[in-house]
């Protein structure tokens, strides 16, 4: 592979979402990611799908190359030692300990490569009262107080999406690609750590620092009030939003868009404030007037005069939108076994070393025989091994 980070060699051993989303972002930069799975099973989100290989799974997985190995075998720990051994970068999800219990920690791996960044992610971190506790991405949400900025505390509900678990790989990869940098500069390894609820509570800073700041308990609402968000239905039940902000040249747009200029000169929703005391009362004014229109038109009629407004696109819309396409979206990729298959490419681009996909999603153990003849283990020990159940 080529990309801006070409040589960089990670040993991933993870699941699920949180360590395999930060190694995914890190291969198509570039960076060799050898996936460690369990023999026989692999990733538990292979089986969310037929063959073995569930679209939850190749969200998350491209650009790696798949070994099995069974890590609680002390032969499956010597080779993962092995592996971490010639490693830049180990990134793991396991629960506190696990690993260490396995002789596979920082610690351990540390003395047979003291320049390893060593990337542990777990639900709550190594220490305090919930650090044995499961933890999973809808309670990352709900005890950092995401959830609550994003479900109505009448109706709660969870999310369509693992906001935390995807928020703590992007974490995650910050904080490796941080310590690398580093280690150029100091030639010292280092052991990172984030965890589900660490990087939730992180991200919600701006509602945090609202709630330092007054006292007041921010919710939902709160935000869409104050950042002029609204959500509205056409005739036909298509929703679509406007983010108004707070530039008058919006309002007065929006006001003339819906037949109301008046409304610029309206005490109740000339300036900020009086916008947000009055939302509701100009959300009851607003909704049976979109209502009666056709949300194209209305779109139309709002961007041409230059208000912030969008479809609430579902999927299939989403990847029909002429921008989304611009950006080369969905990428196709053929696999040998597998056939054609679309992802979802990478958000970034680079001038340079633009990021790329040149693997699919690997078969569970797709390249141990390949990874092991690296290391210097011949075909009769790789068949033993195999025999044994190690891989």
């Amino acid at each position: 592979m080529s990309g801006a980070l070409a040589g960089i060699k990670i040993v991933e051993a993870a699941s699920y979402v949180t360590g395999p989303f930060a190694s995914q972002l890190l291969a198509d930069m570039g960076a060799d990611v050898i996936k460690i799975e369990e023999p026989n099973r692999g990733d538990p989100f292979r089986g969310w799908g037929e063959r073995n290989y569930a679209a939850t799974f190749c969200s998350l997985n491209r650009n790696k190359r798949s070994i099995t190995l069974d890590l609680r075998a002390d032969e499956g720990r010597d080779v993962a030692l092995k592996l971490a051994s010639k490693a830049d970068v180990v990134i793991q999800n396991f629960r506190p300990g696990v690993m260490e219990k396995r002789g596979l920690g920082y610690n351990d791996v540390k003395k047979l490569n003291p320049k390893i960044v060593y990337c542990s992610i777990s639900g709550f971190g190594p220490k305090g009262p919930y650090r044995d506790m499961p933890g999973y991405d809808t309670i990352g949400q709900a005890r950092s107080g995401l959830l609550s900025l994003l479900t109505d505390p009448g109706k709660p509900q969870g999310m369509g999406i693992s906001f935390s678990d995807h928020l703590t790989g992007m974490y995650a990869c910050y904080g490796v690609l941080s310590a690398l940098v580093n280690r150029m500069l100091t030639g010292e390894g280092q052991h990172v750590e984030t965890s589900l609820l660490r990087a939730s509570v992180s991200f919600i800073s701006e509602n945090a620092a609202r709630y330092f700041e007054t006292g007041h308990v921010p919710r939902r609402k709160h935000r869409t009030t104050t950042a002029g968000v609204f959500a509205f239905e056409d005739q036909e039940g298509l929703p679509f939003v406007l983010h108004m902000s707070s530039p008058d040249k919006f309002w007065l747009g929006l006001f003339d868009v819906v037949g109301k200029p008046e409304w610029g000169e309206d005490a109740r929703f000339n300036n900020r404030q009086g916008r947000t005391e009055n939302y509701d009362a100009l959300v009851e004014q607003l909704a049976p007037i979109f209502s009666s229109g056709r949300r194209d038109d209305w779109l139309r009629r709002l961007i041409e005069k230059d208000v912030p407004a969008a479809p609430i696109n579902t999927l299939d819309e989403v990847f029909d939108d002429p921008q989304v396409r611009e950006y080369g979206f969905p990428v196709e990729v053929e696999h040998p076994k597998m056939g054609k298959m679309k992802l979802i490419g990478n958000a970034v681009d680079m001038s340079r070393t633009p990021p790329s996909i040149e693997r699919p999603p690997p078969v569970l153990g797709e390249h141990t025989q390949e990874i092991l003849s690296s290391l210097g283990y011949d075909g009769e020990t790789i068949a033993q091994l195999r025999e044994k159940g190690v891989i």
